[in-house]
């Protein structure tokens, strides 16, 4: 056990979570990010987005691929346009749950080879577009508000991890995955190394990039890889309808519940359960947590405002 500055000798579980307190509130955790991360006022739809599609509607951030003629395929201006787009709802205090989807018959192809097969053997212009995809998917991942993805048509290669970002993914009954990567002699990115092993094992895992095994939608679900199919063509709508739900909810405690869920997979269950108690308790005495109980208790609807 380490010392951390201020200790005054409580127990050694209190001194545990007093230093999970501290880290978390540094930014120090391994794997942890910090509780809050006070976001800027911006409410503006971002400047020069081509292949996305970015829109607030009332506390949503509906963000869309929208490259339908090249099969939504992620090229340069893409990546770029998704981590602006991200980057945008992250920070604009008036959103509170986000949208992630496609326009157009189908979700995505993955890369643009016919973009990549340009760069010949610049490894560096391949390398620009995974990073700036990677930094817009860890924000999706990250930020401290819930994330709804609609998945529509198929979503292959490079597709697959962008329908894994959120909390709640709704899939067209008629969608098909595929990841694809090692049948155009490529190895898998956009985290699908990280995220698949933790959502459906690692055998399953192997399968789908081995073998590249394609999966309809009731198999995605059943699976791990998607909440529940919707009806044809309902993907959006659906989403955005779940999205605004979630939107009236206690999005402090949702954005706890995302940290402390990722959180765990690399933590032990002291580490862990330390966490727990230092959110719970932050919620407990935040606007939301006092609400919610108060709502509970006098049998009235809650009226969260997503505030500690």
């Amino acid at each position: 056990m380490v010392a951390a500055a201020g200790y005054t000798g409580q127990p050694r579980i209190a001194m545990s979570r007093y230093i999970v307190r501290e880290l978390i509130q540094q930014g120090d955790m391994l794997h942890y990010w910090p509780v809050s991360s006070p976001p800027t006022k911006q409410e503006e739809q971002p400047v020069d987005l081509t292949h996305v599609d970015y829109q607030r509607d009332d506390s949503l951030a509906i963000i869309c691929l929208n490259r339908p003629e090249a099969g939504n395929t992620l090229s340069r201006q893409m990546a770029l346009d998704i981590l602006a787009a991200a980057t945008a709802a992250r920070d604009d205090e008036a959103v509170r749950a986000v949208v992630f989807s496609a326009r157009g018959p189908m979700f995505s192809f993955g890369g643009d080879l016919k973009e990549f097969q340009l760069f010949g053997t610049d490894t560096e212009k391949l390398a620009t577009i995974a990073d700036r995809w990677h930094e817009a998917q860890h924000i999706l991942l990250t930020m401290p508000k819930p994330v709804v993805v609609g998945v529509n048509g198929i979503a292959a290669g490079g597709g697959v991890p962008m329908t894994l970002v959120g909390d709640i993914v709704l899939v067209d009954e008629t969608a098909r995955y595929r990841l694809a990567y090692t049948a155009a002699g490529l190895s898998p990115d956009g985290g699908s190394t990280w995220l698949l092993p933790r959502l459906i094992g690692l055998r399953r895992t192997q399968e789908l990039i081995f073998e590249n095994r394609e999966l309809s939608a009731a198999e995605a679900v059943d699976w791990g890889l998607a909440t529940r199919t919707v009806p044809e063509g309902a993907a959006l709508e659906a989403a955005v309808k779940a999205a605004h739900t979630l939107a009236r909810g206690a999005t402090q405690a949702y954005a706890s519940a995302r940290r402390m869920l990722q959180a765990s997979f690399e933590n032990g269950f002291i580490t862990q359960t330390n966490i727990e108690t230092v959110e719970i308790a932050a919620n407990l005495a935040g606007q939301d947590g006092q609400e919610g109980i108060d709502a509970f208790i006098n049998k009235r609807v809650p009226q969260f405002r997503g505030m500690h």
